[in-house]
């Protein structure tokens, strides 16, 4: 199938990490013009180097604090005069949090938690969406999470930001959904990457073995696995191709089948 994703320019935020590095390369594979953004200059020379290391006409690295207003509107604008478009907005940076039940809820987790994963999204989307609603064509794709749907024990800063996610795509889908510009999100749960690692450990500290962590969350889809990171990156690819320019606010759910009742 032709996903017509070729030469167009995407924005991938968070591209070094597990999710976005599979985002990263399947968007590349699919011959598309990519800007990709870590916090550090030495994950995006990895991540350059694993692709090959493609001439800045087809892949520009950027170091970005997404948290950074400013910086995050420098850096599109940056990304525009450098490839002279852009077509779709990856927004993948996410940060977990730390493991806290409500009743030990710290204002300094809830700010860092909500700094990446709502704030994060919502400059990236400010800064990107005059450009798209410009040219009448896009697309915005944002990594929300089963967190976007349901509450955890000991994650609801994580969850809480997640809900963010879906509100916002959803309200921005309203907005220029009629001008062009389609709007989704991606609701993997357990991905099988570090940021799971950690959330194991949180979880569980010492209690259980890795693999007995992993059993634990794996066990309740129904293939009793972690999704895998190449699956959220093709569904990325689906949401911000033409193909699906017909789903506006939409949350495509790689669960499992958790959610069936």
């Amino acid at each position: 199938m032709d996903l017509k994703l070729k030469d167009k320019v995407v924005l991938i935020t968070g591209s070094t990490g597990g999710i976005g590095k599979a985002v990263t390369k399947a968007f590349f594979d699919e011959g598309c013009r990519l800007a990709v953004t870590s916090t550090k200059q030495e994950k995006l020379d990895a991540l350059l180097e694993s692709l090959g290391n493609p001439g800045e006409d087809r892949v520009r690295a950027y170091v970005l604090d997404i948290t950074d207003e400013a910086a995050v509107k420098k850096t599109v604008d940056h990304v525009v005069a450098d490839f002279g478009s852009i077509y779709s907005l990856v927004a993948n940076a996410g940060y977990n949090g730390d493991y806290q039940f409500i009743a030990d809820a710290t204002r300094e987790n809830w700010d860092k938690v909500f700094e990446v994963n709502v704030f994060g999204v919502l400059w990236s989307m400010k800064y990107v969406i005059p450009y798209l609603t410009e040219a009448g064509a896009g697309s915005i794709v944002a990594l929300g999470s089963e967190g976007s749907y349901v509450g955890a024990e000991g994650m609801s800063a994580y969850v809480a930001s997640k809900h963010a996610v879906a509100a916002i795509i959803k309200s921005a889908a309203r907005e220029i959904g009629g001008q062009g510009v389609h709007c989704n999100f991606i609701a993997p749960s357990a991905v099988d990457t570090d940021m799971m690692r950690r959330i194991e450990k949180n979880t569980f500290g010492d209690t259980k073995t890795p693999e007995e962590a992993e059993r634990f969350f794996a066990d309740a889809t129904m293939d009793k696995r972690y999704c895998k990171p190449e699956e959220v990156a093709y569904s990325a690819l689906y949401l911000a191709s033409e193909v699906s320019a017909h789903m506006m606010g939409w949350g495509l759910r790689l669960d499992g089948g958790k959610h069936i009742q």
